[in-house]
């Protein structure tokens, strides 16, 4: 009886590790595929001061050397590069500002605008200011992910990110 356990033990350890491993692995494909990851971390309907509106908080890590779609947003964001470096374009609709911090709390230092027909790169450190409904693409610029914390505030129902098709 006692071997009848371990065995059974060992299987299903084995079959524990098989799922682990094999786990770790897709995630590590998926990174390597160059699919971002979007997290909300805090998410609030109906703020004060924002009725119809929702105020979210999301971490996004995109994969080095990974190009994402043009696209747009239904409101406003204001978002921190941590990590990498972001090739940020401007394709259409109101400049985009960069920023970066200044010492002991006060405002940031304005560092650029980015006008349609413009690109920049964007360094960790550095923040930008997307006005809502500016068509824009980013690129990761080299093998290391870049790390983006973004702040939104949408009209509820609103989508994250909405895909940006020019007119050819």
């Amino acid at each position: 009886m006692h071997h009848l356990i371990t065995r059974r033990t060992l299987a299903l350890l084995a079959v524990l590790l098989v799922g682990i491993v094999g786990g770790a692995s897709a995630t590590a494909a998926i990174m390597r595929s160059g699919t971002p990851v979007r997290e909300v971390l805090a998410q609030s309907t109906n703020p004060q001061g924002g009725d119809g509106r929702t105020l979210y908080l999301q971490r996004v890590t995109i994969p080095g050397n990974t190009p994402l779609a043009a696209h747009t947003h239904a409101g406003t964001q204001i978002a921190a590069i941590t990590t990498g470096v972001l090739r940020y374009t401007v394709i259409k609709g109101k400049p985009v500002k960069v920023l970066k911090p200044n010492a002991l709390g006060t405002k940031p230092e304005f560092i650029r605008t980015i006008k349609p027909g413009q690109t920049y790169d964007v360094k960790a450190g550095y923040s930008v200011i997307e006005p809502a409904g500016t068509a824009h693409q980013v690129q990761v610029m080299g093998a290391t992910e870049v790390v983006i914390y973004v702040a939104s505030l949408f009209t509820n129902g609103e989508p994250v990110s909405i895909p940006y098709v020019t007119a050819s």
